[in-house]
Formats: C-alpha cells, structure tokens, sequence
C-alpha cells in the first residue's frame, strides 16, 4: 500500500482514499477498496459517525480541487487488517489557511491511544506536505476523550468559533 497517501505509525497505517474511491464508499461498496489497502472495511466502521458519510459531497468537493486532492484518511490497524477509524479535515489543504481536523474511532479500538497516534502522524504529514498555516479541532466541552487528545497534542485553547464548541489549534512550526 506505499503511495503518497499512505502514512504508517509505530500500530497504525493512514490510507488517503482518492474522490472516486469515496464514492465508490458512499456507494455502499466497500470490498474493492478494502481488497486494494489490504484491510477490511467493516460495517462497525461503515454505520459509525464517518467523515467519509458526514462530510456532504466529499467526492464531489475532491474532485473540484486541484491535482489528486485528498483529505479524509483511514485509520487502519496493520494487526487485524480492518479499519478502526478515520481522520482527516472538513475540506482542502490550502496554501495558507486553516483546516479544522476531525477523527473516529470504532468503540472496540477506543481508548487504546489510536485517536492520538493518528492525529499526531496527520499532523506531522500535513505540515511537511502542505503549506496549511494552522489545524484547529473544535470539539464539545463534554467529551473528554477528545479534549484529551488535543492536550496530548499539544493545541492550544483558541476563542471560540462557534458556541456549541471549544476550540483548539496548532500552528505551522517556524521553518
């Protein structure tokens, strides 16, 4: 699975699935994708809170986007061979600007580090890859795992964006 769009960890591999394999997702067909990554795409995951089913017009917006734009990664765990989860951001990588970062993680992956350990090595990759400025998470007050991980990754709290959330960001390290 080597290609600019995989990302692996010390437990865990990042595949970026392309606009027309999003599609191909949102579809319903989950075995092509999964038999190219060599991981199973199961329904836990499918029927969970996905960026790749949230994210309204996904494929869509990729494909508008210069180039072999991707934003939304798998979350896989090399050990089992499925997908435990997804992370990414609510839209493109732009030279510049912000992207708010979102994950989940299945219930039977939880509380294992997974989130951190995906966040922290997308994190790494957009900074080296992309010339995005900032990475902001918003996330309710209420849920401790995440807030959790923002600490551990070391966001700072910003003034909020909206009421219903806390936000924290991380900047571009100096080059």
């Amino acid at each position: 699975m080597e290609s600019p769009f995989t990302i692996a960890t010390r437990r865990l591999q990042l595949f970026a699935p392309s606009s027309a394999e999003i599609a191909e997702l949102r579809s319903g067909e989950r075995t092509g994708l999964g038999s190219r990554i060599g991981a199973t795409i199961s329904e836990e995951w499918w029927l969970g809170p996905t960026l790749v089913r949230l994210l309204l017009g996904l494929p869509e917006k990729m494909a508008q986007e210069p180039g072999d734009a991707r934003w939304v990664w798998l979350v896989i765990e090399p050990i089992t061979a499925n997908v435990v989860g997804d992370i990414g951001f609510h839209g493109p990588m732009r030279d510049d600007a912000t992207v708010e970062i979102g994950y989940s993680i299945i219930p039977r992956a939880q509380r294992f580090g997974y989130a951190t350990e995906a966040a922290s090595a997308l994190i790494r990759w957009t900074f080296a890859h992309t010339r995005v400025a900032q990475i902001i998470a918003q996330i309710n007050s209420g849920n401790a795992p995440s807030l959790r991980v923002a600490a551990k990754l070391g966001m700072q709290r910003l003034p909020p964006i909206s009421t219903e959330y806390l936000c924290f960001g991380i900047t571009r390290p100096p080059a």
